[in-house]
């Protein structure tokens, strides 16, 4: 008996050995990519936004989204790493390293939860998962509020579960400040914040405590409630562009292989990912870490919201504030090898997609090639959310206060614009204005050609007899007080 509790003892040693080199593998790879991607990754429209506000007296950056969408807390954090940084710079990077931070703080969470559960092995197995999963790598190095809300519901999970072990009013007070506070971090963490507080409730022990949990959380959310519900629908509009099934299976594949995903190879992916999570749930009926049970409510969640908002479903997003939940459940399923080809998969992936990722865009392309122009006196009037994105990339480059927004709906929301909302009328008239205001000086016209704002702006181009010196796909760049050899381009 001894030799053979002794051979126990050995292969237990030896195999938590592999798993914390295997954790240490995937803070390296994990890590690395996060902080390579927030250095290296040209900035994107809504990161543009989140800068943009932030940089906006509190009480304007609160007004600001009764006009917009999503809750304050992320960007009042974001405000208040910039508030040494005034002017747009290479200092921005602080809002993501807040993104990278909040991520990688994932990794003690998750360890802490496996041991208080009396399972080591699940914390670091789902720990190592968490930091290869391409999604949170890409949203723990981007600008917005995702793994800070990530986060803040991954430590509720934490508190509820010190709650059933030992019932205190004051893990309870914590629980429900961290759920309420996930909530106004990103509308999207009510779903496994209402999870978690859904399954702690089905537990016997400390039911009151779970409901004053809930409470506090409830409490907390509201507080931003009728700002949340006067916010206008047109905000989110553009998600819905594409058909909600398709979206399903794009999210579908971001829940269960937390990976990203194009629609084509969605409608194989999709399938093969649910079922990949379905047979982890499967084999892990008797887990130490509950998580599939608040994974499982959470998601269903998603069916009533979809009667407030259908786009509830966002590719690459919906997905992201589960994904703790989800590495802890494929690190318990009764296959290892689940979580083992997961994390191939997912090693694989990550160091194909960060190429692309790093990629220049279109608007910082854009940005890149006006910028002479600009310096030597021009003026940019940019349509739609060209506008926002020029602005900000023109001053980090000293340009400030050089870029004219059409039609007016954009200075009034700079994170959204609906081509639906401005009547003919007044399309016809500011597009007038905007070239009448620029008249005898240089101006570069930037627009998308098949937008109804950008067809008012070309048919005033036309008959102002500008020059289109540039047409790349999305948008269309004309030049007007230039000479006619060229110097336009």
């Amino acid at each position: 008996m001894e030799g053979i509790e002794g051979a126990r003892t050995t292969r237990e040693d030896t195999d938590g050995r592999t798993l914390r080199r295997a954790l240490v593998f995937a803070l390296l790879v994990g890590g690395g990519a996060r902080l390579f991607l927030a250095l290296a990754r040209p900035l994107w429209a809504d990161e543009v936004f989140t800068l943009t506000l932030a940089r906006r007296p509190l009480v304007d950056l609160l007004s600001s989204l009764r006009l917009d969408s999503g809750p304050p807390l992320h960007y009042v954090a974001a405000k208040l790493l910039l508030l040494p940084f005034p002017a747009p710079g290479t200092a921005d990077v602080v809002v993501r390293l807040l993104s990278v931070a909040a991520s990688l703080l994932h990794v003690p969470v998750l360890l802490r939860i496996g041991r208080r559960r009396g399972a080591a092995r699940a914390g670091l197995v789902g720990a190592a998962l968490f930091l290869l999963f391409p999604l949170a790598a890409s949203s723990g190095a981007e600008g917005r509020g995702y793994a800070l809300a990530s986060l803040l519901a991954l430590a509720t999970f934490e508190r509820l579960l010190s709650l059933a072990e030992a019932p205190r009013p004051r893990t309870a007070l914590a629980a429900g400040l961290l759920g309420g506070a996930a909530v106004l971090t990103h509308y999207l963490a009510l779903l496994p914040v209402a999870g978690l507080l859904l399954a702690a409730l089905a537990r016997r022990e400390g039911r009151r405590l779970v409901v004053f949990a809930g409470s506090v959380a409830a409490v907390v959310a509201a507080a931003w409630l009728p700002v949340a519900l006067g916010q206008p629908h047109a905000s989110m509009a553009w998600s819905e562009a594409r058909p909600l099934s398709e979206r399903a299976l794009q999210s579908a594949t971001n829940l269960g292989l937390g990976i990203p995903v194009d629609p084509g190879p969605s409608r194989y992916a999709g399938p093969l990912a649910a079922a990949v999570l379905g047979l982890a749930i499967a084999g892990g009926r008797r887990a130490r870490v509950p998580a599939a049970t608040p994974l499982l409510l959470g998601a269903l969640g998603l069916l009533p919201l979809l009667v407030y908002s259908r786009s509830a479903v966002l590719p690459d997003r919906t997905a992201l504030v589960f994904l703790p939940l989800v590495a802890l459940v494929l690190a318990q399923a009764r296959w290892s090898e689940v979580a083992l080809a997961s994390g191939a998969a997912s090693v694989v992936i990550l160091a194909l997609s960060v190429p692309h990722w790093v990629r220049p865009t279109p608007a910082a392309e854009l940005a890149a090639a006006l910028a002479p122009r600009v310096r030597d006196g021009a003026r940019v009037v940019a349509a739609e959310l060209w506008g926002p994105e020029l602005d900000y990339r023109l001053a980090r480059d000293g340009l400030a206060g050089r870029v004219t927004f059409f039609p007016s709906d954009v200075a009034l929301h700079p994170g959204w614009y609906s081509d639906a909302g401005p009547a003919e009328e007044r399309l016809r008239e500011e597009s007038e204005a905007v070239v009448g205001g620029v008249a005898g000086g240089r101006a570069l016209f930037v627009f998308s050609p098949a937008t109804r704002a950008g067809l008012a702006l070309r048919r005033r181009m036309e008959e102002a007899r500008a020059e289109r010196v540039a047409a790349a796909g999305p948008f269309e760049v004309w030049a007007a007080g230039f000479a006619r050899d060229g110097g336009g381009r």
